[in-house]
């Protein structure tokens, strides 16, 4: 009875995506499978291309057909299905708001970080900005070895001997100059589309340098039909002083490659765009009728309620329908104060609600180091992106309660467009920010204000915005409103963050002879970095609020929704005698014990023979979820 409960080595790596999408073909197309072939599922490519008919021309020469290559691309390729066994370690005394907070920051190499968020994340980012190297030469590219990728990274970060670096100087006059980039890129775009919702879309920033094979890659994973290119006019809100000069013209632009999951599904949201006439005044007209109309039993005769409650009840010029539709659209002027009588704007005025056009002229890079400034007080950091650009696309393209991922985070600029934004519409939209703890020059700003890796930076900021923003939000609340002097109240926004960094498995590999095995865990790990990795390799996602609850007087690791846990385990304490009647009040999904909880074997066998029968009756758990349990 107890081996079906027993850990397996599924559940200490993230998710095999090879298997997955095996599985999903086998469902559709069972029928090209034939006999194994060394152990491996094999495919029927004779049979495939009958049963896809004339729809698709299946051409097995290579030759013949247009394709982008590169030196290491097949390893690549492979590197995006392959499971990884790092986990995220839970780091409190770095964190902000732990106990409330669905924001999460991560450290460590984005491409393992990307695959521990597959199984958790799959499907449910609606936005994803990410600001990789541009490859110009004298800025860091990862240099991945694709034997273990995890060890390199540990390497880097000084958690273990050993020589080299996985991130150094990409050289222009390096003979891989451009491999190493798309090698870099490829598996990282490949594994952030599997976590696009099915309307999602992923913005990337990049120049010149490599624009041309980042439209290629990405052409290739999300297909042609969903990849567009924007530009954007870095000098838009003043002059940058980061400019590339050539003889013949000065450079103003840089891209934004648009990849979406499924175009169809994709509307954006409509923007205001600032067109204001030259003398700086709104162009109105009457949206009234003049004097001498009758009133009585005119269709257009009706009461407008202005933003602060006025009443304006006079026969209009358009029906009731129409006029609802100018609100919406943001065309009738309410007059400076908001007690004029309601007019109608003229279209091409500044507050016509418009979809977004191709060409952005929102920020500069001046603004960007400005931004930066105004919250750390000093130029720590090489060429942030401006607030303005990333509030323009967060505005494009995600409603009040998506998830937001940045997997190139730098500066975190995407985390104070978060906050900022939800600050501005009252929105719970959530972030996740992954950066490389990658090292300070001994010589640079950075280092010399205390900052020796490039995540320091990013936290700070984080801290220090969270509270600019709300400051700036307790301005414009009532003075006698409580609420506004408490910066975690409900009508505040989330500007706490959670810490993760990545490491080892806290479980030693094993076979299923070894699950008795009193060395099965690592040393030095807490029960926290343990049930932290055991919940993300279930599938559960890190912005659930984490507690300790005593059960059944048991001490329990809990992830709670509505105060209520739905995830819980036993891992440094004795499982009393009313334990496992006490968890049945609780809508659990998963249930993890450690097999040394446990005072004896017979403690145990009564235990899950208690929830054998209660799932085996007619009515068995009281929350009606199907139970998973975990004894590990």
């Amino acid at each position: 009875m107890q081996d079906k409960y027993k850990l397996h080595p599924s559940d200490i790596q993230s998710m095999d995506l090879s298997s997955t999408t095996l599985d999903k073909l086998k469902q559709l197309l069972p029928d090209i499978f034939s006999e194994t072939i060394l152990g491996k599922p094999h495919i029927d490519i004779a049979k495939l291309k009958l049963a896809l008919g004339d729809e698709v021309d299946i051409d097995e020469d290579n030759q013949t057909r247009y394709s982008f290559v590169w030196s290491g691309k097949k390893q690549a390729q492979l590197e995006a299905n392959k499971p990884t066994k790092a986990m995220l370690r839970p780091c409190i005394e770095e964190s902000k708001h732990w106990d409330s907070t669905q924001n999460v920051y991560i450290e460590g190499d984005n491409l393992e970080v990307l695959k521990l968020l597959q199984k958790s994340y799959y499907g449910k980012i609606k936005m994803i900005y990410i600001d990789p190297p541009y490859n110009t030469g004298k800025d860091f590219v990862y240099k991945d070895n694709y034997h273990d990728n995890l060890a390199n990274y540990l390497q880097l970060t000084g958690q273990v001997d050993g020589e080299g670096n996985r991130v150094s100087t990409n050289s222009d006059s390096s003979g891989r100059y451009h491999t190493d980039w798309l090698n870099m890129m490829y598996p990282r775009l490949k594994l952030a589309r599997n976590l696009l919702k099915d309307d999602g879309v992923i913005f990337i920033s990049i120049d010149d340098n490599e624009v041309h094979n980042l439209r290629k890659i990405c052409d290739e994973i999300f297909g042609e039909d969903n990849v567009e290119t924007l530009v954007w006019n870095k000098e838009a809100d003043g002059k940058s002083g980061t400019l590339k000069q050539t003889l013949r013209y000065r450079n103003i632009h840089e891209y934004i490659i648009v990849c979406y999951k499924f175009k169809e599904n994709v509307l954006f949201n409509r923007i205001s765009e600032p067109l204001i006439d030259k003398e700086n005044r709104l162009e109105t007209a009457n949206l009234a009728v003049n004097a001498g109309k009758e009133r009585d039993g005119h269709p257009n005769w009706f009461e407008l309620i202005a933003p602060n409650g006025k009443s304006w009840n006079k026969h209009w010029k358009f029906d009731r329908v129409t006029i609802e539709e100018f609100i919406t659209d943001d065309l009738i002027y309410w007059g400076k104060d908001g007690n004029n009588q309601p007019r109608l704007v003229i279209p091409t005025d500044y507050r016509r609600r418009v979809y977004p056009i191709s060409i952005i002229e929102k920020g500069s890079t001046t603004n960007g180091r400005k931004d930066f400034e105004d919250v750390l007080g000093s130029e720590v950091f090489s060429y942030p992106k401006p607030l303005k650009l990333l509030d323009h696309l967060l505005r494009m393209a995600t409603n009040k309660n998506d998830i937001i991922l940045d997997f190139f985070s730098g500066s975190a600029t995407t985390a104070h467009a978060v906050m900022q934004l939800n600050a501005e519409d009252n929105g719970k939209r959530k972030y996740i920010c992954v950066q490389l703890p990658e090292a300070t020059k001994e010589d640079s700003e950075a280092y010399k204000a205390g900052y020796k890796n490039i995540c320091e930076i990013g936290k700070e900021r984080i801290r220090r915005a969270g509270e600019k923003v709300i400051a700036q939000l307790q301005t414009k609340q009532q003075p006698n409103d409580l609420l506004a002097q408490d910066s975690a109240a409900p009508n505040m926004p989330d500007v706490g963050f959670k810490v993760f960094k990545l490491d080892t498995s806290n479980i030693k590999p094993f076979n299923h002879n070894d699950l008795l095995d009193l060395n099965l865990f690592v040393e030095n790990r807490t029960s926290l970095d343990l049930f932290y990795e055991l919940v993300l390799k279930q599938g559960y996602t890190l912005e659930h609020k984490q507690d300790i609850r005593y059960i059944g007087g048991t001490k329990c690791y809990v992830l709670l929704q509505d105060n209520k846990p739905f995830v819980l385990a036993v891992l440094d304490d004795i499982v009393k005698n009313d334990f496992m009647i006490a968890i049945l009040k609780y809508p659990l999904s998963l249930l993890i014990i450690k097999d040394s909880c446990f005072s004896s074997d017979e403690v145990k066998l009564n235990a899950l023979a208690t929830l054998e029968q209660l799932q085996s009756s007619g009515n068995t758990l009281p929350h009606g979820n199907e139970l998973q349990i975990r004894i590990i």
